[in-house]
């Protein structure tokens, strides 16, 4: 039997105890504080005395009596590792995970190797020489999933071109002429479209222009991408 192990293993329990008796108090505080906020998780961080708490899907950062926050990215100065970037790319990847496929308009690809978010506005030159070639990304194993960005703001006229769209029966010709500046053909606009919703996503991801491209671990690739050289991206990231 290894007497070392057992020295340790009541302290490592305490230790625990402790963090999970902060945790409590720390939950309560912050509910007093900030007693609308949406708290989705909290853990510390390290031994840095430091507790991170996601909320609404951004990641802030308290001290333990629950008195000072902390915004901004947190730095690991031994290993230089930015713990904060690491950490809010897992909670851009939940966050597009939750997202209804439904709610999406997909070009796919026939034998999809890599699948790709697009934020998209069809008032934007760049998501138009995009889309232009969006044939060239299903064909290099790509698939396509658009969401609504309209820049100018969920009121603006680009927001109802795009409502336009996701309320067409064909979508993908919907987006395709819209992209291509021929006139979608009008519908009464759903009520239940996701435009207004996807744009709320898209500033809490951290977009501020389109095209926006998110890879599937929660990475953004701002702007345009070829198709040859994005399907290079994947293959180096995540193949």
């Amino acid at each position: 039997m290894n007497l070392s192990r057992l020295v340790w293993l009541p302290l490592l329990l305490c230790m625990s105890l402790a963090h999970a008796d902060e945790m409590t108090e720390l939950k309560a505080e912050l509910n007093k504080q900030l007693p609308d906020m949406q708290l989705q998780s909290l853990s510390p961080v390290g031994k840095s005395g430091l507790y991170e708490a996601v909320i609404d899907d951004r990641i802030y950062y308290f001290t333990a009596d629950g008195q000072y926050l902390i915004q901004g990215d947190l730095l690991a100065l031994e290993t230089r590792e930015n713990i904060t970037e690491v950490r809010r790319m897992e909670v851009k990847k939940s966050l597009l995970d939750r997202i209804d496929e439904d709610d999406m308009i997909i070009f796919a690809a026939k034998k999809p190797d890599y699948t790709v978010t697009v934020f998209t506005d069809v008032d934007c030159g760049y998501c138009r020489e995009l889309h232009r070639q969006v044939k060239d990304y299903n064909d290099l194993g790509i698939t396509i999933r658009y969401m609504a960005y309209p820049r100018a703001g969920a009121e603006s006229e680009s927001a109802n071109k795009l409502i336009e769209v996701w309320c067409a029966k064909d979508q993908q010709k919907a987006m395709t002429d819209a992209k291509a500046q021929r006139e979608v053909k009008k519908t009464s606009l759903c009520e239940n479209n996701p435009v207004a919703e996807q744009f709320e996503i898209g500033a809490k991801l951290g977009v501020r222009g389109t095209p926006a491209i998110f890879l599937e671990d929660g990475q953004m690739l701002p702007g345009y991408v070829p198709p040859q050289k994005l399907r290079e991206i994947l293959d180096e990231y995540l193949g």
